[in-house]
């Protein structure tokens, strides 16, 4: 095959490689040609110019924007404060593929919520979801935090910012991250409506189609919106007074029969519950509150040391809870003490399906219910990190570890 010849060939494989089909077609050729051309003959006219290989991301792959998920180990090096909300909006970011040049293509890493703008970019996705992780670092966030001019007008949206910030730190993490999310969900006319302008019927209107768990969340913030705007001086009259507070009717949870426990033991053993095993077992031998399998979580000695989630204005305390020997041979205490679910929705669903649909919190109860048949309801209120309405339960009372062990050992949990 002579010179003419191998350019004909590149400027058909040229001509080929904007097709559907190319690398079929393109393959067909050069295994048509194998016998009069070297591998050497076709490095020269590529190193030439005459012919180029295709590249990855070629015109046959079409351009748009989908959603990119990341998974809990890639996000476990994120800021705390970014990862709330990260995991919160279910792990995602949006990822579109953009031309660049005729033939080239890049791809594009953006997050914007709550605040954050991160953006990274890569001909290579799995580049690009490195640079994006490396931004959402503590030391790299505060970058791509945007910060905006107040407007003067006092918006609505101004006013919460204020009152979120003096909030951080007398509410638990978990209620001032809700504050945020309720917030971010009211219309966009009404965030950015001056608060002296908002009547009592603006707010009305918000709340009177929405669930009653809901309604108790947004009566509760705007009332501390209005009341420090209030005290601020910025407004004369809280238009929430004349708004009910109506408490949401809670679900009423018994403890599971002895015929569902044993059910339960015996089904969280299959293997599509291996993300959450060691949780459950803590919810059942410990009677914790599923928000309470966290990272805090662990075993010093013969007792199991948790966070209690329920005190108020940000209050920190641990329960320590002895260790019942029956548990010993079901927790693997090397292996992580949390839900391993990728969201919280998937958590929830998996506790739904093995428990036949009902929550974790039916394990809590049934903790209460077998340990107050054989110990006295105060040292049970201890477990459960509950208030015990006798003031010397409360105040005075200090049982030693030994007492309390003993306490533990003498509960019987129905086992298979």
């Amino acid at each position: 095959m002579n010179q003419e010849l191998l350019k004909e060939l590149a400027k058909n494989i040229k001509e080929i490689a904007t097709t559907p089909t190319a690398d079929k077609d393109i393959l067909t050729i050069l295994t048509l040609a194998n016998c009069f051309i070297t591998e050497e003959t076709i490095q020269n006219l590529i190193d030439a110019g005459e012919l180029k290989p295709q590249e990855e991301n070629s015109q046959t792959e079409s351009l748009g924007s989908e959603i990119i998920t990341f998974t809990k180990g890639e996000i476990s090096n994120m800021d705390k404060t970014f990862k709330k909300h990260f995991i919160l909006n279910g792990y995602i970011a949006h990822v579109t593929k953009r031309q660049s040049g005729k033939k080239g293509f890049y791809y594009q890493i953006r997050y914007r919520r709550n605040g954050y703008n991160v953006e990274a970019s890569s001909v290579n996705l799995q580049e690009a979801k490195r640079k994006f992780l490396e931004k959402t670092k503590p030391e790299n966030i505060g970058k791509y935090l945007v910060k905006k001019m107040k407007s003067g007008f006092n918006l609505l949206e101004e006013i919460f910012e204020e009152w979120h910030a003096y909030k951080k730190g007398t509410v638990v993490d978990k209620e001032h991250l809700r504050f945020k999310v309720n917030f971010m969900a009211l219309p966009e006319e009404l965030r950015q409506k001056p608060i002296t302008q908002i009547r009592t019927v603006d707010i009305d209107t918000v709340m009177k189609d929405v669930k009653p768990r809901k309604y108790e969340e947004l009566r509760t913030l705007f009332n501390g919106i209005f009341k420090y705007a209030v005290a601020s001086g910025i407004i004369q009259h809280n238009p929430v007074a004349l708004i009910k507070f109506k408490r949401a009717e809670r679900q009423t949870r018994d403890a599971l029969p002895k015929d569902e426990i044993v059910a339960f033991l015996e089904r969280i053993k299959q293997p599509k519950y291996d993300e959450i095993r060691q949780a459950m077992y803590l919810l059942y031998f410990f009677g914790l509150r599923p928000c309470e399998v966290d990272n805090e979580a662990h075993k010093e000695g013969n007792f199991f040391i948790a966070r209690n989630r329920k005190r108020k204005n940000g209050k920190i305390e641990y329960k320590k809870i002895p260790i019942p020997t029956q548990a010993q041979g079901l927790i693997d205490w090397n292996k992580p003490l949390t839900f391993q679910t990728p969201s919280k929705y998937a958590q929830d669903e998996l506790i739904k399906d093995l428990l036949n649909g009902k929550t974790g919190y039916y394990l809590r109860h049934t903790f209460s219910t077998v340990c107050q048949q054989y110990v006295r309801p105060d040292i049970v209120d201890i477990w459960m990190g509950d208030s015990p309405q006798r003031l010397v339960g409360k105040v005075y009372t200090h049982f030693p570890d030994e007492f309390m062990d003993e306490q533990m050992q003498k509960v019987h949990f129905p086992l298979p």
